[in-house]
């Protein structure tokens, strides 16, 4: 690999890698992922290999081929992520992982799998705005670490209209499907976890929870609306005719809480960073449509930070208590302000990227660049003495570190570590403090 400017440790971080690829293309993965890191610019490929000082290294060329023909998978480099990941969650606790989705926006009609998505952040309940790029299905791991929740994206998959699969005559698969098809993927890779998935509504269904794999338990959003039902009655001796699969119909969750004589419980619940007192409604019953004549566990919850209205969770386990199923859903949010992280610091709808192989491997690196951050601050950036904050400034209270806390860690770590180097000479100095002063030149 190149001298690039960067902290030993993080090399020794890339080393757990080198199985997903052959010798050439993990050593140009390397010098792309420390990159990605130092890069304070646009996040082009380009400008990535500018930052990790590799111009001249190799031809420009080598690390445009490395997103669209080399031969590796993506998921082999996520489940690598993953047992880094899950290592830092205790044995005998279960590993909660999130799955969500986020647009990446695009511009240029060339560009490959890339259609009008509605746009979250610019529609409302009433007026539904669309943007130009690609849909990411993304499946993160959740961690505990300074009284705080961290989602480290590990598996990533690449949303394709149902126009674009007819163009391209490819099968279609929706959102859900693409979840259900990365949770067997951990589970097959972790089959002696226990695994909590936890989702929105849009991937409570069906679809993730039929046929789900043994070892996995699915906490989602449900419908106030949802069709209830009991369990099918004991068949009778001699009865016949087919089986029922379910029994009566029960009032919904919304009747429910209409009802003047709802039993109504007070409950203390530990939810986005503090202590929120809520009231809740047990319900176990069949929701038919997205589980069958499964028995499911349904918590409609009053008074839930940041909701005006009633919610209701599901979730498949009918032993969990309703305060871990609320506390378990709410950890589903640190994935939305990864999206927000990788977007912002690691310039995830910047790569430039057209082809079909190329557009599936580039944006993907940005989110692993935040899990390899969040991974290397916890193994050894956090002992660093480069790592106390700055006491300068009066108004930071910040009981733990934050993301940028982290990024920032790591890049003066590595910083010091190239242009401070005791061992060496002035000639030495001057070869590695030119192309960094050339490269802070181009990015302002």
């Amino acid at each position: 690999m190149t001298d690039a400017l960067i902290v030993a440790s993080f090399n020794e971080l890339l080393y757990g890698f080198c199985g997903c690829f052959t010798a050439p293309s993990f050593d140009t993965f390397c010098t792309l992922a420390c990159g990605w890191v130092l890069n304070l610019g646009r996040h082009t490929v380009t400008a990535t290999v500018r930052a990790a000082r590799a111009v001249g290294y190799k031809h420009i060329s080598s690390f445009h081929r490395f997103f669209s023909r080399a031969r590796w998978a993506n998921d082999r480099v996520g489940l690598v992520l993953l047992k880094l990941a899950a290592a830092h969650v205790p044995a005998d606790q279960p590993l909660v992982v999130a799955i969500d989705d986020t647009l990446g926006r695009h511009t240029g009609k060339r560009i490959a799998a890339a259609s009008m998505h509605r746009d979250p952040l610019l529609s409302t309940a009433v007026r539904p705005l669309f943007h130009w790029g690609h849909l990411w299905v993304v499946l993160g791991v959740t961690i505990r670490a300074w009284n705080k929740s961290w989602c480290l994206p590990v598996l990533v998959r690449l949303y394709r209209g149902p126009k674009v699969c007819e163009a391209e005559r490819r099968l279609y698969r929706n959102c859900s499907q693409l979840g259900a098809e990365m949770v067997a993927v951990v589970a097959g890779a972790l089959p002696h976890r226990r695994i909590i998935v936890v989702a929105d509504s849009a991937y409570s269904n069906h679809r993730l929870i039929k046929g789900r794999p043994s070892n996995v338990t699915i906490i989602g959003r449900s419908r106030l609306d949802a069709a209830l039902y009991a369990p099918a009655p004991v068949r009778r001796p001699g009865q016949q005719g087919r089986p029922r699969v379910r029994g009566e119909k029960l009032p919904s969750p919304q009747q429910r809480a209409a009802a003047p004589n709802a039993a109504w419980l007070r409950r203390d619940v530990a939810v986005y960073g503090r202590v929120a007192s809520v009231r809740l409604l047990r319900i176990d019953a069949l929701w038919y449509v997205a589980g069958g004549s499964e028995r499911l566990r349904l918590i409609l919850v009053r008074d839930f930070p940041g909701h005006e209205r009633d919610d209701v969770f599901v979730c498949t386990d009918p032993t969990m208590s309703a305060e871990s199923i609320i506390e378990a859903f709410a950890l589903r949010w640190s994935l939305e302000v990864t999206f927000h992280e990788a977007k912002g610091k690691f310039g995830f709808e910047e790569p430039q990227n057209r082809t079909e192989q190329a557009v599936e491997r580039t944006a993907p690196m940005a989110l692993w660049a935040y899990s390899l951050v969040v991974l290397w601050y916890l193994a050894s950036g956090q002992q660093l003495q480069i790592a106390r904050r700055n006491s300068a400034l009066p108004w930071y209270s910040n009981t733990g570190p934050t993301f940028s806390d982290m990024l920032a860690t790591l890049r003066r770590a590595s910083w010091t570590q190239g242009l401070f180097d005791p061992h060496g000479n002035e000639t030495t100095i001057r070869k590695r403090i030119g192309p960094l002063l050339e490269y802070l030149a181009a990015c302002g």
